[in-house]
């Protein structure tokens, strides 16, 4: 393969989803995956060697080397081997309360308590539930980042807009109020991308937007577009060019009206930041932050890690953060946990339409839960049994007529979005009810 070419290969492990090879080059070790599906490579030369809430960056060694492809080949997710401890892995607690900008700008829960209507519909068994929704308009992304949850797919669809605009249509009749564009592939690279925002502003909804930010894919947006958008995250991804790359046109934007942030996944997969120590790294991406007049930076490991991995990097983040001098940071605590409850009460709220072809239709457009089912068993692609419909039968699934196929119980091991199941089963049930405690309007209320 021409990728492997200029390097030595010492040992590889094969299997169906493709291979792992420990490679040398000019005196330096290389770990290479090669992934059969979505054709991804991606070389990485050192590994985290975590040190109680420290960790370091350190070349890969020979012997290392051989122990990262044992790890793997005995069924160890790629990410997770590259995870080494100096002394035993202590518990780890993580905090229970939220900041203020993690309830502003993510989903923690309390912003359903906002919604009381839709609230008491679920409650009372009324269909008319559902606040917002994700879209993936696109499957094609001109990035392939390594660690990003939807990489390793080999489908790129994309939805039809008169599916997108039906589909919207049907969840206005339910209550719908805002809706984000998001990945799948990259939003702005679907080609009535500036036709589907300005229908959607058209209807009065909330737009939010999930973006990569490349320069020359935003140089296609319409002026008029930029300044539709309630809010615009930046997914900030580390690759060779990526701070002269990731450019919003911010002056195109109204920034009364628009809120630019930005989010990065911090893992041992950027591969090419070179034992480039964490602050130093962040300090870079405070500088783009200022370039994209972003008003926060959101901080997250990778979350395809495995639990007691996930937890470490949590506290080695926020270690780094307490040195870095940007108050714009906060660190978004994901775990991975498991519902207590049977049933999906979040999809009733805010279900989330991708670009996957559906399994029965043959069609693009298929709804699932929510846009973070590809956490379950670090699967990296939309299982079918997580299917709900497709986005034309999408109010017979808000009617109960079309049941989920799946049990949150048994088959969500990697939710992260347990804290919001939870809380609506008890809420259901009677068990909490926290309306008077928000009596204030809440940034960005409508994207729960």
């Amino acid at each position: 393969m021409k990728f492997l070419k200029g390097y030595q290969k010492i040992r590889d492990v094969t299997n169906s989803k493709g291979f792992v090879a420990l490679l040398k080059k000019d005196d330096r070790y290389y770990i290479c995956r090669y992934a059969t599906r979505g054709h991804v490579v991606n070389f990485v030369s050192e590994y985290d060697l975590v040190d109680n809430a420290l960790s370091f960056q350190t070349p890969i060694s020979e012997s290392v080397g051989h122990q990262i492809l044992d790890r793997i080949g005995q069924g160890e997710p790629f990410s997770d081997a590259f995870i080494f401890y100096k002394a035993p892995l202590l518990d780890i607690a993580i905090p229970v309360e939220h900041s203020n900008l993690e309830h502003q700008y993510t989903s923690t829960g309390i912003k359903f308590w906002r919604h009381q209507e839709q609230m008491w519909n679920y409650r009372n068994g009324d269909p008319n539930t559902v606040v917002s929704t994700h879209i993936s308009p696109e499957g094609a992304c001109n990035l392939k980042c390594s660690y990003c949850s939807v990489t390793y797919r080999d489908t790129h669809s994309r939805i039809p807009l008169e599916v997108i605009q039906d589909y919207v249509i049907k969840l206005k009749s339910r209550g719908l109020r805002a809706v984000i564009l998001t990945g799948g592939g990259e939003p702005t690279a679907y080609k009535q991308f500036n036709e589907l925002v300005r229908w959607l502003h058209n209807q009065d909804l909330d737009i939010g937007l999930v973006t990569n930010g490349t320069k020359h894919l935003w140089d296609r947006v319409d002026d008029d577009v930029c300044k539709m958008f309630t809010w615009v995250r930046v997914s900030i991804n580390i690759y060779q060019g990526w701070e002269e790359n990731i450019q919003l046109p911010v002056n195109r934007f109204d920034h009364d009206r628009t809120t630019i942030g930005c989010s990065m996944v911090y893992t041992v997969e950027h591969e090419t930041i070179s034992t480039e120590d964490k602050v130093t790294l962040f300090k870079r991406v405070s500088a783009l932050a200022d370039r994209n007049r972003a008003r926060y930076i959101r901080m997250l490991p990778n979350c395809l890690l495995e639990q007691d991995n996930l937890l470490a990097q949590h506290r080695v983040l926020d270690s780094v953060l307490r040195t870095v001098n940007d108050s714009r940071f906060f660190h978004q605590y994901k775990t991975h946990r498991t519902p207590t409850s049977s049933v999906c009460h979040q999809s009733y709220f805010r279900p989330y339409l991708s670009e996957e072809v559906h399994s029965v239709t043959g069609n693009p457009g298929t709804v699932y839960p929510c846009d973070s089912v590809v956490l379950n068993n670090a699967q990296q692609f939309y299982s079918s049994e997580y299917e709900l419909c497709h986005a034309s039968e999408i109010l017979d699934y808000l009617d109960k007529k079309i049941q989920p196929g799946f049990n949150p119980t048994k088959s969500c091991q990697g939710c992260v979005h347990t804290d919001n199941i939870d809380m609506l089963e008890s809420w259901v049930n009677g068990q909490v009810d926290r309306f008077k405690e928000f009596p204030l309007p809440i940034v960005h209320e409508n994207f729960v």
